[in-house]
């Protein structure tokens, strides 16, 4: 059903429409010790500004609530573009040597370590206790965009020298605000300073109509033009957006300078192209939910169930989303920490992948970025040599489920 949903976070419009409700979603990253337990749940509805054309969280996960409660849990980007993206970055006139350099977050790292390689010395990562004020155990990306506030950042910038470019890897997709969030920030920066910004690219997935897309975590669902338009209105200057092509989830990075711009013009045309797609998004949810659950139900007949493999949000999103968790025996995942505990929500056990062929699992579906398939399958011989078989719940896979659907 669609409805008036609230303020959008980037423009501040309040043209925002509700394009599909999921109802109560868990937190992924909660599992727990017993199925059934109870865990943190909001509602989770996702909606399109009507003004603006960015596809966002119609009210976010308080960042608190998405702290995780272990301290082994990590989020991987994929980096195979970061090389160009570093030497694009040693370029940029008035960059040099003694330059600052400040991440914003822990994926910042690997980018500020490529610049020391090339003779970048003068780099800082922020640190979330001693530079953000954070307070509570097991800070993760989550909170990093909550913990800068205005006033967080006034007092970091008084107590060093501003920055002459800021790092953020996906880390802006994650803020509540991101008006406040951008308001902070660029009180980091020297002005003139650079920027070099990284979020998912999402139009590929609005097209597919690929539902994991969404995670409570991630607030926002910019394409490339929705994020220059939002970086520019707050106050940067852009200077090129470059779309990278990755399975499941492409990346966009923007380079942009603290220059005072005006405002990017709104294509109203573009607008409603994005506001369209996000529309067809929603409104073909109920079907594929229809067609996973017969397929699924096809599969398990007489008796037999089905596997996932990757205990993470993309396999909660595709079980608890298409409420689909009733066909799987387990999940699999080589994490040993998760081994023993259960999903929040759907409450299904994370297994060893020795389970698939112990427990005579007709199919197990990949619930991982679709690169890293290639790299289980040998370790899982004995269950394919059993008669079982690999397919895969991202519409990006080659192996994904979707070509089991018949029309």
């Amino acid at each position: 059903m669609v409805s008036i949903a609230t303020m959008c976070g980037v423009c501040g419009s309040d043209h925002v429409v509700t394009v599909l409700d999921l109802g109560s979603q868990a937190v992924s990253s909660h599992f727990t010790a017993r199925p059934g337990e109870t865990v943190i749940e909001r509602q989770l509805r996702l909606a399109v500004c009507g003004h603006c054309g960015v596809v966002q969280l119609e009210r976010p996960f308080p960042f608190r609530d998405l702290v995780p409660p272990f301290d082994w849990i990590t989020y991987r980007e994929p980096e195979g573009h970061l090389d160009a993206v570093v030497d694009r970055l040693a370029g940029l006139p008035g960059i040099e040597a003694r330059s600052k350099i400040v991440g914003l977050s822990f994926k910042d790292r690997t980018t500020l370590d490529r610049l020391g390689r090339k003779g970048f010395q003068n780099t800082q990562l922020l640190d979330p206790y001693d530079d953000l004020g954070a307070n509570y155990p097991n800070v993760n990306i989550e909170s990093v965009p909550g913990l800068m506030t205005a006033e967080t950042t006034r007092s970091l910038a008084r107590r060093q020298r501003p920055a002459d470019m800021i790092i953020a890897r996906h880390v802006a997709e994650h803020a509540e605000s991101f008006a406040a969030f951008f308001a902070a920030l660029a009180q980091l920066v020297k002005p003139e300073g650079y920027l070099m910004l990284e979020v998912p690219e999402c139009s590929s997935n609005l097209l597919r109509q690929d539902y994991t897309m969404i995670w409570e975590e991630h607030a926002y669902y910019f394409n490339a033009r929705t994020i220059r338009h939002a970086v520019a209105s707050a106050g940067f200057s852009v200077m090129a957006v470059d779309v990278h092509r990755y399975p499941f989830e492409d990346i966009a990075v923007v380079y942009g300078r603290k220059a005072g711009a005006a405002a990017i013009p709104l294509d109203q045309a573009d607008v409603a192209r994005d506001v369209g797609a996000a529309r067809a998004f929603g409104a073909a949810f109920a079907r594929w939910t229809a067609r996973y659950d017969g397929l699924c139900g096809r599969l398990t007949s007489g008796g037999r169930k089905l596997a996932a493999y990757g205990a993470g949000h993309l396999t909660c999103a595709f079980l608890n989303f298409h409420e689909l968790a009733r066909h799987f025996a387990f999940v699999v995942d080589d994490t040993p920490q998760k081994q023993n505990l259960f999903l929040p929500k759907s409450g299904l056990r994370v297994a060893g992948r020795e389970c698939l062929a112990a427990e005579h699992i007709v199919a197990c579906l990949f619930g991982l970025g679709p690169e890293t398939e290639d790299k289980i399958i040998p370790n899982n011989r004995h269950y394919l040599d059993s008669g079982g078989a690999f397919y895969s719940m991202l519409v990006d896979s080659p192996r994904t489920i979707r070509t089991l659907l018949s029309g």
